[in-house]
């Protein structure tokens, strides 16, 4: 009789503690099973039917292979034709027959909770990790502490109340906090971090948010487009997001096309040299018609929020997905 198949199941939302727990997974398998017995594949990357062929291939000499398969199950955006699902949905009724010492660790960030793909990737799992981001409700100390602890990890030593400040002045986002936090102990080497030190040494986090989202827009690529975006929303008011970050960077994107079509004076339109520089490349690669056709669409998600059939406050899951299903209208085919 064959064991139940070794399949566990890491998921979001909060990305930074899921990433941190798979590559912690992924050193240990390594460490025991050595660098050929574990591999990484994305579903966004390799088409579903080599997907196949890496699960259903047996390990060497009777060992370990340990795979790691990320963003499945599927996220609601963008959302899957028929076909597609179909497809997903006989692998995962598939997956029960998998080579004995095969171990699958699927993860997904945000996948759509309501799909049963979802549900039977759910059932089949042999343990199922959720990473939620800090809830200050319900554990109001948690957050801090795991400042205060991230910092003993890189030799940084503060108090409760200078983890607030920092909390408060670069925002919520774990990746930029520990970013900081490792520059905070590299800088107070031998002393305890204080909030002057913070106010000196960190990036407060509109300024941390507004460059890294135009700059991301720059690159071209949906993925670090995407995960500026998520780090607007977790440090912004939706309203905030929109008026400031949003339509104030797409402008400006607008603004360089027209400069690249018209050859005028970048001073004409408002435009400093270095916005234009930095913004040339993508602008050139979407074509006018589909900019024209972006920009309709924001000035009907305007509308849509001044009217309320989207909220800016209360429940936003459907403005931020309508906000994201234009992004990646717009950057989810440009080459990498």
């Amino acid at each position: 009789m064959s064991s139940a198949p070794e399949i566990f199941l890491a998921l979001g939302p909060d990305e930074f503690l899921l990433r941190e727990h798979l590559d912690n997974y992924k050193t240990g398998a390594t460490k025991k099973y050595g660098d050929f017995s574990v591999s990484t594949v994305s579903f966004l990357d390799i088409p579903l039917s080599e997907l196949q062929n890496e699960v259903f291939s047996p390990p060497f000499f009777g060992g370990k292979r340990v795979l790691f398969l990320s963003h499945f199950p599927p996220a609601a955006s963008p959302a899957l034709s028929e076909e597609k699902r179909e497809s997903y949905l006989s692998f995962v009724e598939s997956l029960s027959d998998i080579p004995e010492g095969v171990v699958l660790i699927f993860s997904s960030a945000t996948p759509d909770r309501r799909t049963k793909i979802f549900k039977e990737m759910e059932k089949i799992a042999k343990l199922t990790w959720k990473f939620e981001s800090f809830d200050e409700k319900k554990d109001p100390h948690r957050f801090s502490e795991w400042i205060i602890e991230r910092a003993k990890r890189y030799g940084g030593v503060l108090g409760q109340k200078e983890a607030e400040f920092l909390k408060n002045y670069a925002g919520h986002s774990l990746n930029v906090l520990d970013l900081e936090l490792q520059k905070l102990a590299l800088f107070c080497a031998g002393k305890t971090i204080t909030q002057k030190d913070i106010e000196s040494l960190s990036v407060p986090a509109n300024e941390i948010a507004d460059f890294a989202f135009s700059n991301a827009v720059a690159s071209g690529r949906f993925s670090q487009v995407s995960e500026a975006f998520q780090d607007l929303t977790e440090n912004f008011e939706a309203g905030m997001i929109w008026n400031r970050d949003i339509l104030s960077v797409f402008r400006t994107l607008l603004k360089v096309k027209t400069l690249s079509l018209t050859k005028d004076d970048p001073k004409s339109l408002g435009l400093h040299p270095f916005v234009v520089s930095n913004m040339r490349n993508i602008a050139n690669s979407v074509s006018e018609e589909k900019l024209l056709v972006a920009y309709k669409k924001l000035l009907e998600i305007d509308c849509m929020t001044k009217d309320g059939r989207l909220a800016l406050t209360g429940n936003t899951d459907p403005f931020f997905l309508t906000i994201e299903t234009l992004l990646h209208d717009i950057f989810g085919h440009q080459k990498k």
